[in-house]
């Protein structure tokens, strides 16, 4: 997978020519996300990679998929059921699936979010990355009971309402 350049030693090319080589390529980029190595995942990727997260949002680079992921998780990790891939040499897609797990800005963890990437990988890198995932739907619903909760602690503030009283 990683060819040397015999005349400058300091160089490496990355040649993906089989399936094993993509899923290892998916793998290294995905690991590399997860650990917010930014460095390390921007090897990976094509330098006009396409990477596409739910609700249509674009994220540039590594860089740009690490401050929006921060943005949202204090940290995050995949458990993969699965992955797929298919292809020839020079046109490789490689599916990857699974939930995710970690903690919420707020503290609170979270475990069990479906979520499935597609990779599109080329002879030399990752060109396209397609993310789906329920962390919107849990977010949602996660708002929707801390509403709730807002609306009962302030409903039983009304009833009980006024100045407290001496019980002598």
């Amino acid at each position: 997978m990683i060819i040397r350049d015999a005349t400058n030693p300091g160089t490496a090319t990355l040649s993906i020519d089989t399936a094993e080589d993509a899923l290892r390529l998916a793998r290294i980029y995905l690991a590399a996300i997860e650990r917010r190595d930014v460095e390390a995942a921007t090897r990976c990727l094509a330098s006009d990679a396409v990477l596409t997260f739910p609700g249509g949002i674009r994220r540039k680079g590594a860089a740009g998929i690490a401050s929006g992921s921060a943005s949202r998780y204090r940290r995050i990790g995949k458990v993969v059921e699965a992955w797929e891939v298919y292809g020839e040499p020079g046109a490789f897609v490689v599916y990857c699936r699974g939930t995710l797990h970690g903690e919420w800005l707020d503290g609170a963890p979270f475990t069990g979010i479906r979520f499935v990437d597609r990779f599109e990988i080329d002879a030399r890198a990752i060109r396209r990355q397609d993310v789906w995932n329920d962390a919107g739907e849990h977010r949602l619903a996660r708002r929707a009971v801390q509403d709730a909760m807002s609306e009962v602690v302030s409903e039983v503030g009304h009833h009980v309402g006024g100045a407290p009283r001496s019980l002598d």
